[in-house]
C-alpha cells in the first residue's frame, strides 16, 4: 500500500510539474517597457482594474491562440491622442503579433479631409469633397463610424487609398467593408493595377462588403453617379485569417459628448461586431476649469449605455486621460476630478479601467514628462516616443491580466 502511494505521488507530481512547465511556456513575456526609470512611471499602477470582467474576451482569445479560426474585434475610441494612431498602432502591432493579424481595421481618407492621418495611411482624390468631424455641427456634413464624414462635390467622385511600408512591413487585406450614404447605385474598386470589383445595388446601401480576388495594399474607389455621395470610412480585413482586428477611431478635440450626439456613429458601430471597446477620452473635457465629476459622468454613462445596447456581450475598458497642462501654465487639476470619477464609476459597475494618469504619476508626473521632453510644446500632446511608451504600458497591463487569466484557468 505504501509502495502504491509512493508511485501515485510521483505520478501526480510529474503531472503537476508538466502542467506548470506548460503554463510557464504559455505565459506572454513582454519586456518593452523595461529600462524606463521609476521617476517617470509608477509601474505598480500599470494594471487593468476589475480584470475579471475580461473573462469572455480572454476565453475567446485563448481559443484563437490555440485552435479557433475566429476573430476578436477591438474598437478603440478617442480624441487626438487616438487619431494620430501612434499609441493604438503600438497596441495593434503587439496584440496581432501574439494572437494573429486579421486586419488593419477601420480607415478613413484623412488627407482628402485635410487632417492628420496615421503614419501607415495615405489617400488622395482628383475630385472635390466637403468634410467634417464629430466635434463640429453634424448638419454640415454628417459624421459616421470613423468620427468623420466627407461628401462629394463632383460627378463620379473618387479617392485612392494606400497602406505605406512601416519598418519594412506593408500590411494587406482582401475584404473591404464600406460605410456610405447618398444615392449609391454602383461602385467600382480598382486594386493591384489590373484587378477590379464592380458592385451594383437595387437600393442605395449604407453598408457593403467586397471580397477581393487577391490581397491588396491599396485601392481606388469610384462612384459612377451624378448624385451626392457621403463616405464615412472603411474596414480593411483578412477574410480567411484568424486573430485580432483592431479598429482605431479618434478625432482631434473630441469629447464623450461629441460621440454621444452623433447618431450615425452609433448606427454604424454595430457592424464592427466588437468584442472589446476601449475608450480613451477626457483630455478635452479637462480643459474646462469648471468641470464637475457629476457633469462629466453624465456623458460617460451615456456612452457606456449606448455601447452595451449595441454590444451587450462586449467588454468595456475605460482609460483615464494622460497627464497634461492647463493652458501651458500648470499641471491640469481637472484631470484629478476625471480620474477619480472614472475609477469610482468603474468600481461601482464592474467595468475594466486602465489608469494612465496615475501610471504617469499624475500632477507630479506632468512636470517630469515635460522636463524629459515627452510632452510637446503645447503641453497636451506627446512626442512619438511617448505615445509608443503609452501603447506599450497598456499592452503590459493587458499582458499581466492575460497571464493571470491563464494561471487561474489553464
Amino acid at each position: 500500500m505504501s509502495y502504491f502511494k509512493a508511485v501515485l505521488t510521483v505520478v501526480l507530481t510529474s503531472l503537476l510539474l508538466s502542467q506548470a512547465h506548460a503554463q510557464k511556456m504559455e505565459d506572454w513575456s513582454f519586456k518593452k517597457i523595461e529600462g524606463y526609470p521609476q521617476q517617470e512611471l509608477d509601474h505598480s499602477k500599470d494594471i487593468l482594474g476589475n480584470p475579471n470582467s475580461l473573462f469572455p474576451l480572454f476565453a475567446k482569445l485563448y481559443k484563437i491562440k490555440h485552435f479557433s479560426k475566429e476573430n476578436a474585434v477591438f474598437v478603440h475610441i478617442g480624441d487626438s491622442h487616438i487619431q494620430a494612431d501612434i499609441e493604438t498602432a503600438t497596441i495593434r502591432s503587439e496584440l496581432q503579433t501574439y494572437f494573429g493579424n486579421a486586419g488593419r481595421g477601420l480607415i478613413f481618407p484623412y488627407q482628402v479631409a485635410k487632417t492628420n492621418a496615421p503614419s501607415d495611411i495615405t489617400s488622395s482624390s482628383k475630385t472635390a469633397w466637403k468634410y467634417n468631424r464629430v466635434t463640429r455641427m453634424d448638419s454640415v456634413v454628417p459624421c459616421g463610424i470613423s468620427a468623420f464624414g466627407m461628401q462629394s462635390q463632383n460627378i463620379n467622385p473618387e479617392f485612392s487609398f494606400d497602406l505605406r511600408t512601416i519598418n519594412g512591413f506593408r500590411d494587406n487585406f482582401d475584404r473591404v467593408k464600406l460605410f456610405m450614404g447618398g444615392k449609391v447605385s454602383e461602385l467600382f474598386m480598382e486594386y493591384n493595377d489590373t484587378q477590379a470589383e464592380n458592385a451594383c445595388y437595387p437600393t442605395a446601401p449604407t453598408y457593403a462588403a467586397l471580397d477581393l480576388k487577391t490581397p491588396a495594399s491599396g485601392f481606388k474607389l469610384t462612384f459612377p453617379t451624378t448624385d451626392t455621395i457621403t463616405f464615412y470610412g472603411a474596414s480593411i480585413e483578412k477574410k480567411e485569417t484568424s486573430g485580432i482586428i483592431y479598429h482605431s477611431i479618434g478625432a482631434n478635440g473630441a469629447k464623450y459628448s461629441d460621440f454621444n450626439k452623433t447618431p450615425r456613429f452609433w448606427k454604424q458601430l454595430k457592424y464592427l461586431n466588437a468584442d472589446c471597446y476601449i475608450v480613451s477620452l477626457g483630455t478635452n473635457e479637462a480643459q474646462d476649469p469648471n468641470l464637475t465629476s457629476e457633469g462629466f459622468l453624465v456623458e460617460v454613462k451615456t456612452m457606456v449605455h449606448k455601447l452595451r445596447a449595441i454590444s451587450p456581450n462586449a467588454c468595456i475598458i475605460l482609460t483615464t486621460p494622460p497627464v497634461s497642462y492647463f493652458k501651458k501654465h500648470s499641471p491640469n487639476q481637472s484631470l484629478v476630478v476625471i480620474t477619480n470619477a472614472l475609477i469610482d464609476y468603474c468600481n461601482e459597475n464592474n467595468l475594466v479601467y486602465w489608469d494612465l494618469f496615475r501610471v504617469s504619476k499624475g500632477l507630479e508626473g506632468a512636470k517630469i514628462w515635460k522636463a524629459n521632453q515627452l510632452l510637446r510644446s503645447d503641453l497636451v500632446h506627446f512626442s512619438r516616443d511617448a505615445y509608443i511608451l503609452q501603447g506599450n504600458l497598456f499592452v503590459d497591463a493587458f499582458v499581466k491580466a492575460w497571464n493571470d487569466f491563464l494561471c487561474k484557468n489553464y
